[in-house]
């Protein structure tokens, strides 16, 4: 198995920070975005399927900003490891990640053995 060494950190530093440069650009847009509902939009005429179409269009955009927020959180997450040094490092079990789930998944904090557990748990826990 391959793992992060610190002469991969330029490489991930572009990419953590191109992501939060993009999460950040698409949350400003999603927070400028008119509402009707706020009262800038124009008056019109709707049926009652012009407001169903509004109220999903906006629960989606409402969900798209929701993963946008978290996925923020692990970007500025995975920078700070980065800058500590503890990058790559399961912040669980402490093992290495694997370089091609951080290839693929940039601000992974865990390794796969450990994130399996997570979504594991998750579930069970909303059960309760």
């Amino acid at each position: 198995m391959e793992t992060y060494d610190c002469t991969l950190m330029p490489r991930f530093s572009q990419i953590l920070a191109q992501r939060e440069t993009e999460l950040r650009a698409l949350l400003r847009a999603t927070a400028e975005q008119p509402h009707e509902a706020d009262g800038t939009g124009q008056h019109r005429v709707m049926d009652f399927k012009d407001v169903a179409m509004e109220q999903a269009l906006a629960t989606v955009d409402e969900a798209k900003a929701g993963h946008a927020v978290h996925e923020l959180e692990e970007v500025l997450a995975a920078r700070r490891r980065l800058a500590d040094q503890s990058f790559g490092h399961c912040l669980d079990c402490g093992e290495a990640i694997d370089l091609r789930r951080l290839a693929a998944r940039p601000a992974a904090a865990l390794c796969t053995t450990c994130q399996a557990i997570h979504e594991h748990e998750r579930p069970m826990a909303m059960r309760r």
